[in-house]
Order: structure tokens, then C-alpha cells, then sequence
């Protein structure tokens, strides 16, 4: 789960009641304490809970210390109910960690139009601007059409605006009504946005340095003198950014693709205006990155595709594999609004690997489709249908586990499908990522998780100290070891008679 400073600060902390909060076999009465007696210790724990029961819901949206009810507010299991209480809670934090978080249960049209109209006047409190809100609102959201859609038609002028100023984010429908609407301030604001978009640059635009403006306005509509100018300067990361953009004209796209630097020519590749010849000519570059670039090109047939020798490591981001786990956060790349489960199933099919990769990462796939790419020979195709499918099969989240190293490894084995039985035969596998799945096994010889929680890994002893199957005195004598009591409080098997023994104690300290 994806941290939160405010929420993990805690000026005394505890590992024991840490522990305890995150314990799935505390008794709610014992939870419940923990909320009345020590809120701020606790807060993080609870958030990090997988369950939270209902009596404990209740207490924390009700209770007095904000970082509890923030802590409710970015739970997964939050209702939209109490989602839509903590929106007008006092303390501008909570309100903001209950716009939205991955998993959450999304809220009614109702309450976000309600929220998009308290943001348009922020309270006093907030430090924060409207803009800067309605941003963190739609961030928060993972830019969700549905929530473009109802500023662009919200009742109050300037949340319109708000809307007006990401024209290009709605549909043509609603884009046109913002272009005529009521208010002169929001018809403004859109004719600007308009503009803005087409106004095309020159050179006095491009900033003196390689800066986030200075590649934004490469993307931008480009004059011929500005791009004359990148031409002249022979930057090559400059040129390689330029040749992506749609108002490079063909002669200038013809000079892009016999530059000497392969990675401008590689930047060429995406082109959709390309030649038959050109494209063709891209498949024999002499230049491995430039012919794997291409070879996803939609000019391009099945044939053509599985002439072009590849190499799939030299795709910037290893086409979108093994960069992030998007489950944890996740941004729309800009193509996705045309990646639908069509052209996904088109995809899924190709000789090409990296439109494999594109197709796994479609949630909508039919089961057949599932079957198949999780036997793919390429490995991101795999990772990728693993980390995006909810119906990806078991067998695949423990192999790709097991083959893949890279960000988003552990939420595979977080995932309710992650296959449990046997694990136990990974105990002396050299990789302490795979030694710590023997915890998950539940039939797992108590005297291997008690010799693996001496493992020469921390992170290995912590999982360890964690699981239901190591010794009940071992568990015990873990909760007084500074680096495993957290682990070993929420263990499950932690008797009642222990986790009350702990509260006590705490008390009486």
C-alpha cells in the first residue's frame, strides 16, 4: 500500500500496537481500544488493515483526532456513505484524503457534483487554491472522464471554467457547450484553450535549456523557423522529441529519418503519416531500437511484422513493462482512450510481442484470450496480463513472481488469486524475495518458518515473524526483538490472552 506521511508520522511509536492494529484476528473489542487509547499511534495500521469491521469504521469516522478519520477516509473498504461524511469533515486534510483512492468504492454523481461546487470556494482553512483542489480531485481520481464530464456541465460558472481550461480532456459534445456557454468568463476560458492548443510556436517560445517547458513545447505546434532552429542545433534529444510531433512537415520527417543518431530516427517510428517507403525502409534500419520502434507501426501487416528482427529491451520503458505498478498508482498514458478491448483483441494475436504487452494490459480480455497470452513466450506480456487482469490465473501470478524482479513484484502475491500450497519448497531459493513466500504457505513446517525466522534477511525474518504457522513461542518471544515486534503483533496467531496482555501493559506503562 502506498504510504502517506501524514498518516505514518507518530511522535511515540509503538511497533507492538502498530502490530496489533494490523492484526486480521483482533478482536474488534481489542481494536476498538486501540482507537480510544491511542489514535495516534495506531492510525497507520489501521489504514494498512485489509479488513476493518463495522463497530471500527464507525468509531474512527466519529472519533476526534483527524489522523484516524483520515486514516478511515484512505482505506479501501471506506463506503461512499461515509466517503461523502468525511468530504465535510473540519480538517482540510481528511477532506482531501477522501477524494479518492485506488480500490475505493467511486462516489455517486450527486456527491462529486456537491464536492466540485465546495471546492470552486474553499474554506479559509484550505491552503490551498480551487484550482490546486479540483486538481488534486481529479488526481485523486486517476483523471476519470465521468468527473471531466460533470464539471464540464456543473451548475456553478467555475468549476465550467475549471473544465473549460482541459477542453481537450472531454468529449466533442461537451467541448462545443463549453465553447458556447452562458458565462462569458467560461466561454472565454475555453476559446483560449482552443487557441492555446493551436497557437503555433516560435522560436522565442523554447526555453534556453532542456526543462519540462522545454519539452512541452516541442509537443506543441511547431513554426517552421522553431524548427529550423532544433534542426540547426543538432540536439539530438530535441529532435528525437520533435519527431513525434504531427506538425513536422515531410521534408522535415524525411531529414529526421537519415539522421546519423539512431535515437532520432527511432523517434520518427510512431509517425501515423509515414510512407509505405519510409516505413518499410525503418524495418531494415541498421539500427536494432529503430526496427523494434517501428515494428509496432499499424502500417504494417502480420507478414511484415514477423520479418523484422527485435530487440524488445531497447523500447524506452520496456514498452510500459517493468517501468511501474500501476496498480499501486496509476495515470492514463495518452494513448489509451483508443486502446479499446477491440483493438486488444487484434493485439493480442500479433506476431509482435510489444502489442502483446499492449493487449495484456486491457482488463476487459475474454477468458480464451486470458488463457492464451499467459502462456505467451515473452515474459511482459505476462507480468503485464498478471498485474492488470483480475481473472489472471493463479499458476501465472506465482510464475511471474518467481521470473520477474521488477516494480510491482510483491503486490503480485497480494493478490487474492496468488496461489498459497507449497510454498514451502521455496525456503532455500537464493532469493530472499522468494524465500519470504514460505510465510504465505499454509501448511508449512512449523520448525522451517521458525528456522527462517533467523534468516540472514531482515525483510525474510519480518515475514516470518509475521506468519500464522511459526511456533506460539517463538511468536511471543519476537514481540521483545526490536526489528520483528511489529511483524509478530500481527501475527494471527497471536492468542487474545497476548494481544490483551500487550494492552495492558501498554496501559500501565
Amino acid at each position: 500500500m502506498i504510504g502517506d506521511a501524514w498518516l505514518d508520522r507518530c511522535s511515540s511509536p509503538s511497533p507492538l500496537l502498530r502490530g496489533l492494529a494490523r492484526n486480521p484476528a483482533a478482536p474488534v473489542y481489542a481494536l476498538l481500544r486501540l482507537v480510544d487509547s491511542w489514535p495516534e499511534q495506531v492510525c497507520d495500521g489501521l489504514r494498512r488493515r485489509r479488513e476493518l469491521p463495522p463497530p471500527v469504521r464507525d468509531a474512527m469516522l466519529h472519533h476526534s483526532s483527524p489522523r484516524i478519520r483520515g486514516a478511515l477516509a484512505a482505506h479501501p473498504q471506506v463506503d461512499a456513505l461515509a466517503r461523502a461524511k468525511l468530504l465535510a469533515d473540519p480538517a482540510w486534510r481528511v477532506r482531501m484524503r477522501a477524494f479518492g483512492r485506488p480500490g475505493q468504492e467511486p462516489l455517486p454523481d450527486d456527491v462529486l457534483v456537491r464536492l466540485l461546487a465546495e471546492l470552486d470556494g474553499p474554506p479559509p482553512d484550505m491552503p490551498f487554491s480551487r484550482e490546486e483542489l479540483i486538481g488534486e480531485l481529479f488526481e485523486a481520481t486517476r483523471y476519470d472522464r465521468r468527473l471531466f464530464r460533470l464539471a464540464a456541465a456543473h451548475p456553478r460558472p467555475g468549476v465550467r471554467r475549471f473544465a473549460a481550461g482541459s477542453l481537450y480532456w472531454l468529449d466533442e459534445r461537451s467541448r462545443q457547450a463549453l465553447l458556447e456557454d452562458e458565462a462569458p468568463d467560461v466561454r472565454a476560458t475555453a476559446v483560449a484553450s482552443v487557441a492555446y492548443r493551436q497557437r503555433v510556436m516560435e522560436p522565442a517560445d523554447l526555453p534556453d535549456q532542456h526543462c519540462h517547458a522545454f519539452w512541452y513545447v516541442l509537443r506543441r505546434p511547431l513554426s517552421r523557423a522553431l524548427i529550423d532552429q532544433v534542426l540547426a542545433s543538432g540536439d539530438t534529444a530535441a529532435l528525437r522529441v520533435m519527431g513525434k510531433n504531427p506538425s513536422v512537415p515531410p521534408d522535415v520527417v524525411e531529414t529526421l529519418l537519415r539522421h546519423p543518431d539512431p535515437s532520432v530516427r527511432q523517434g520518427v517510428t510512431g509517425r501515423v503519416d509515414l510512407t509505405g517507403d519510409q516505413v518499410v525502409r525503418l524495418t531494415t534500419d541498421s539500427a536494432v531500437e529503430v526496427r523494434t520502434a517501428v515494428s509496432t507501426h499499424p502500417g504494417l501487416t502480420e507478414q511484415q511484422r514477423a520479418g523484422i528482427d527485435i530487440d524488445v529491451t531497447t523500447v524506452p520503458g520496456d514498452g510500459h513493462f517493468g517501468s511501474a505498478d500501476v496498480r499501486c498508482r496509476w495515470v492514463p498514458y495518452p494513448d489509451d482512450a483508443a486502446w479499446e478491448v477491440t483493438d486488444a483483441l487484434r493485439w493480442a494475436r500479433s506476431v509482435n510481442p510489444l502489442l502483446r504487452r499492449r493487449a495484456a494490459r486491457n482488463a476487459e480480455l475474454p477468458a480464451d484470450v486470458v488463457a492464451m497470452l499467459a502462456d505467451d513466450p515473452d515474459l511482459g506480456v505476462r507480468v503485464l496480463l498478471a498485474q492488470h487482469h483480475p481473472a489472471a490465473p493463479p499458476a501465472l501470478l506465482l510464475r511471474c513472481y518467481l521470473e520477474y524482479g521488477c516494480c510491482g513484484r510483491d503486490r503480485l502475491s497480494e493478490l487474492p488469486q496468488f496461489p498459497t500450497e507449497g510454498l514451502a519448497r521455496f525456503a532455500d531459493n537464493p532469493d530472499p524475495a522468494v524465500r519470504r513466500l514460505v510465510a504465505l504457505d499454509p501448511d508449512a513446517d512449523p520448525e522451517l518458518v521458525d528456522r527462517l525466522s533467523t534468516d540472514p534477511d531482515v525483510t525474510v525474518r519480518q515475514a516470518m515473524a509475521g506468519s500464522p504457522r511459526l511456533p506460539a513461542p517463538r511468536v511471543t518471544a519476537l514481540l521483545n526483538d526490536p526489528e520483528l515486534a511489529e511483524a509478530a503483533a500481527a501475527n494471527p496467531a497471536l492468542t487474545v490472552d497476548h494481544i490483551q496482555e500487550i494492552l495492558d501493559r501498554t496501559t500501565a506503562d
